[in-house]
């Protein structure tokens, strides 16, 4: 049984994303600041949700086919036939969903700071709905393909 306590704060990494456009603005292009900031922030943020979300969706499709093989295979430790390997792994799935929410939370507020809107963002606001959706269904089950917006930038 796993005794991993639940996130409490974003990845180490989230911070790090809008880091160099921060850096950037606040030093050799301070004189740009106000005419290209929000466009150059507006595009970067809008190109990095649509690559979580493009993650987050190959995620779903591999989870999906994880559970498949999983019913087909029948359990035969006894381990898992009173159901403690389960038990674990939707506990797992859990922090990861949590972690999740944590880390688009702190994304969306490093945006803000640098004067966005970040709810004006179809894709922000998609990438939200997807992630609350994972965390009340438990398992990522929001149609992205309908709802990607395309980016010259995603690698499909």
């Amino acid at each position: 049984m796993s005794k991993k306590r639940p996130p409490a704060e974003p990845s180490y990494f989230v911070h790090t994303i809008l880091r160099p456009l921060k850096d950037f603005f606040a030093g050799p292009g301070e004189r740009l600041k106000d005419a290209h900031m929000r466009a150059y922030t507006t595009e970067i943020f809008d190109n990095v949700c649509q690559r979580y979300i493009y993650y987050l969706s190959a995620m779903k499709k591999t989870e999906e086919s994880l559970r498949r093989l999983k019913r087909g295979k029948k359990q035969t430790t006894a381990l898992s036939f009173f159901g403690g390997g389960q038990q674990d792994n939707g506990r797992d799935e859990e922090r990861i969903r949590q972690q999740m929410i944590l880390d688009v939370d702190a994304f969306a507020k490093d945006g803000e700071g640098l004067g966005m809107d970040t709810q004006a963002l179809d894709s922000f606001k998609m990438l939200l709905d997807m992630v609350q959706a994972s965390l009340l269904e438990g398992i990522l089950s929001f149609d992205v393909e309908n709802f990607l917006v395309p980016n010259r930038f995603v690698d499909a």
